[in-house]
């Protein structure tokens, strides 16, 4: 462990100085109160630091239409999740997952690349599908990196077998027979 210099005591004309500007607490430069916390700076340097977060999702009006198209139903369980809090009751889910940081794949964020799950990524078929991607790969739930979230079908617990569009409609997919 590092051995660090002990702080200069503060003098006693600076304690005064204090008291008299209305620090309730003359023994800390801080004003407010005593501790980080009351004066606003209970964050770390690293918090400080960081950049904003910038925003990696879908637009509202995307939202709207991916939510129209699903009748707002969960995808994978049919469960009516409309007018329930985004996050909560229900969570957009990317089927192609973005990684950390984002991505720069324009179609992202495009409806054909978005669906209706219940739950958060912790709850619900949010959770089931991401605890299960080989499943949810089977389905058209999720698709690989390398995949083309147009062309991959998914299984709707509403519409069925569907082919999910760019401009938020879908196309009722035949199952082949091998």
């Amino acid at each position: 462990m590092e051995r660090r210099a002990r702080l200069n005591p503060m003098s006693a004309k600076k304690r005064a100085e204090l008291a008299a500007a209305g620090n309730p607490t003359p023994y800390s430069t801080l004003t407010g109160g005593t501790g980080l916390a009351r004066a606003g700076l209970a964050r770390s340097s690293a918090a400080l630091d960081r950049k904003p977060a910038k925003a990696t999702g879908p637009d509202a009006a995307t939202v709207a239409l991916v939510i129209e198209r699903d009748r707002g139903c969960c995808v994978r369980c049919g469960r009516h999740v409309a007018g329930g809090v985004r996050g909560r009751d229900f969570s957009i889910q990317h089927r192609r997952a973005r990684g950390a940081g984002g991505t720069r794949r324009a179609d992202t964020n495009m409806p054909q690349s978005l669906i209706v799950l219940c739950g958060s990524a912790t709850t619900g078929c949010h959770d089931h599908v991401e605890r299960n991607r080989v499943e949810a790969r089977g389905f058209g739930w999720a698709v690989r990196q390398s995949d083309d979230p147009a062309v991959v079908p998914v299984r709707h617990a509403v519409h069925g077998l569907v082919l999910l569009a760019a401009d938020g409609s879908f196309t009722p997919c035949r199952v082949v027979a091998s």
